[in-house]
Order: C-alpha cells, then sequence, then structure tokens
C-alpha cells in the first residue's frame, strides 16, 4: 500500500532533508512550495533516488483564500494522508521589524496565521480517516520572548500552544501531533547569520523529525540538547533576564 507524505515547505532545507529520509519504493510524495521552478528539480532529485511518486503543487503560503482548494487537490489524489509536515516560514531581521510594521506583520502572517490556517483544513480531512500524524517545525524562539528575535519567536510561542491544543483535540481521532523545536540550524533561512558551536545540519535535524515521527512522539527539541537549554533559560528571573542581550 502507497504511504502518502505531505510536504508543506518542500523546497526548505529541513524539508528536503526529511524527504530523502521518509522516501522509499512504497512512498508517494506530495510537495507543496511558492516556487515552481526550484520545487521541480526537487521532486527530480527525489524521482532519481527512488520514491515511488512525486506530486507538486505551487502554493504561496501567505495567500490564504488559494488554501481550500489547494488542500482539497492534495486529499483528492493522495485519498489517505499518513503524515503532514509543515515546515515553511520567514525571518527577516528583527532590527527591520522593530521599525517597519508591514514586515512585522509578514512576520507573524507566514509564520503563525498562515500555518494556523492550513492546519485546520488539513486537521478537518485528516479527521476522517482517524489515523495520521502531523509534524511541524515551531522554533525554540518561542520558549521565551528575547530581545533579538521575539516578534519571529511570539509567532513561534502562538504556533506551539496551537499545536498543544490541535494535539489534545485529534488524539481521540487517532491522529498525532508532533511539535519540532530545532535550535540554530545552518540552511538558506539562516544564511546572514553568524555560526557557532550550537549549530546543527539540516540533516542531523531531519533524522531526529523523522525517528519522532516513528515513534509517535508529541514534542522534541533539536538537537535534544536544546530543551535543557532552554530550561534555563526560561528559569532565568526577570529582573536578570532584561539585562541580557541575546
Amino acid at each position: 500500500m502507497i504511504k502518502n507524505i505531505v510536504i508543506l515547505g518542500a523546497t526548505s532545507g529541513i524539508s528536503q532533508a526529511v524527504a530523502k529520509q521518509m522516501l522509499a519504493d512504497d512512498v508517494c510524495l506530495h510537495l507543496v512550495a511558492r516556487d515552481m521552478a526550484k520545487l521541480d528539480i526537487v521532486a527530480s532529485d527525489l524521482k532519481s533516488r527512488g520514491c515511488a511518486d512525486v506530486v507538486c503543487y505551487q502554493l504561496d503560503f501567505n495567500e490564504l483564500e488559494q488554501h481550500a482548494a489547494v488542500v482539497q487537490d492534495i486529499v483528492n489524489k493522495a485519498g489517505v494522508i499518513d503524515t503532514l509536515f509543515v515546515c515553511y516560514g520567514l525571518m527577516h531581521p528583527q532590527s527591520e521589524c522593530e521599525t517597519d510594521v508591514a514586515k512585522a506583520l509578514e512576520q507573524v502572517h507566514s509564520n503563525y496565521t498562515s500555518v494556523v490556517s492550513l492546519l485546520v483544513l488539513f486537521s478537518q480531512a485528516m479527521q476522517k480517516q482517524n489515523a495520521g500524524t502531523i509534524a511541524v517545525v515551531s522554533s525554540v524562539a518561542g520558549d521565551r520572548g528575547r530581545k533579538s528575535n521575539y516578534i519571529y519567536g511570539s509567532a513561534k510561542a502562538g504556533l506551539t500552544t496551537f499545536l498543544e491544543g490541535l494535539r489534545y483535540q485529534l488524539y481521540a481521532k487517532g491522529i498525532n501531533v508532533l511539535t519540532i523545536k530545532p535550535g540554530f540550524v545552518d540552511s538558506p533561512m539562516t544564511a546572514h547569520l553568524k555560526k557557532g558551536a550550537l549549530w546543527t545540519s539540516t540533516d542531523a535535524v531531519a533524522g531526529y523529525i523523522v525517528k519522532a515521527i516513528n515513534k509517535n512522539k508529541s514534542v522534541i527539541y533539536t538537537p535534544p540538547f536544546w530543551f535543557l537549554i532552554m530550561t534555563i533559560i526560561k528559569i532565568i528571573p526577570a529582573f536578570i533576564f532584561r539585562k541580557l542581550n541575546f
């Protein structure tokens, strides 16, 4: 039986790494992205690696009015969605968002509002099949508001809370919801940032994600040491935290 895996944001570095680790001769990958030219290149590569089938869909995730039609198209072609993996977003520099309302709102819209829209639509469809996994990339940035990225972090915090509630709602339907909280990942979205010892590769993050999907995990930090880091960050008293510049 063919397994249908839907990937939203299929041209991102993490998504491509996840797709490569999940492909098989009994897997059909449904890939969704904004840029069809890049998506075709990704699809061709996955087919050459032995994927049973790859279906591509073009969607500008920020155009909410397009969501329902694309989701319905995917549901019609897939029938049953075994795994929905969501990994897309936007990261404007914090300094720009602090002075440009349009960029601040675009960041929130892309990282939160558009994801909620798609998850509501997909969860409605998946409840009819009483099975499946929804795995969504949030971020450690949502665990506490920090000076350096509180606009991006607030969107991810909202997404994390939404996913927690969705997990409880869909539990009785046999659908697992996985929240993925990566730390610093070396990818095209973070190309402008200086790298250090805490950074990791997209392949490593993908390995943790695929393992968590297979084990029906609820929440993971990738790599796992970020759980300890964020636990410490969350317990720092506010009168100290406000003096820190990170």
